[in-house]
């Protein structure tokens, strides 16, 4: 029997509040450079658990508490924070088993913007790619795509993840779109998918970043289905998809 679930896919924040997609419905959120592809290294690398929060005041009072925190404002690290918000990062044993606070410029407010209507937050990105589409095939509900975009507007990398994951849905799953900037979104993944390093290379977002996104970060972020991970929002924290 065809699947006739859906799958829209919102640009940027600033239109999340006109969701045409009926509900029960999953958003997937993505910060591609660098939030959620992080969050995937996290969990990869044996955090217990990442508590997204939107603003930094919020983050500098649990680092109080004793939290260890992941911060960032414009790519660069706060000061009070432990460490950026690099998926580089968190390849380090030392924090398995951490619950670490996690703030950035675009994705974590992405996060809190979704919980408003969503029946589950899953975490997306290009590492984690086959895995996310095959968890969103078992939940049987519609999908919303939420990219996270810079302060608000749209960016290339984040549209392009979700024509990739589109592509998949509908290709393998059966999904169906009658949304223009999930097609959008298709074409662009088609255009790019044969030289995604080339291509992302003229991003804005790149060459904002690129003082201090490495090579190995970079190469880390762009390869596809590294990780089997999906993390997923359960109350205030995300943690590894049981299903």
């Amino acid at each position: 029997m065809p699947n006739k679930n859906t799958i829209e896919v919102i640009l940027a924040p600033r239109l999340f509040s006109n969701v045409s997609t009926k509900k029960p419905y999953v958003v997937v959120v993505t910060d591609v450079f660098r939030a959620t592809t992080s969050i995937c290294a996290a969990l990869d690398y044996g955090v217990k658990a990442i508590i997204p929060v939107k603003r930094i005041r919020h983050a500098r009072f649990l680092s109080r508490l004793g939290y260890i925190v992941a911060a960032e404002r414009g790519g660069s690290k706060v000061k009070f924070a432990h460490l950026d918000n690099s998926a580089t990062s968190f390849f380090h044993s030392v924090f398995k088993g951490k619950e670490i606070v996690y703030s950035t410029t675009n994705g974590t407010k992405a996060i809190k913007m979704a919980s408003s209507s969503a029946s589950e937050i899953a975490i997306g990105s290009f590492v984690n790619l086959n895995a996310l589409a095959a968890w969103l095939n078992k939940q049987d509900k519609n999908v919303v795509v939420l990219c996270a975009g810079w302060k608000n507007r749209v960016n290339m990398e984040d549209s392009l993840f979700a024509g990739a994951l589109a592509e998949i849905l509908i290709d393998q799953y059966g999904f169906t779109t009658d949304c223009d900037s999930a097609k959008m979104a298709l074409d662009q993944w088609n255009m790019a998918k044969e030289d995604l390093f080339g291509y992302i290379d003229k991003s804005s977002h790149r060459n904002r970043l690129r003082n201090l996104v490495s090579d190995k970060l970079l190469k880390y972020t762009f390869t596809l289905n590294s990780s089997k991970v999906v993390p997923v929002l359960k109350r205030y924290k995300i943690v590894p998809a049981k299903d």
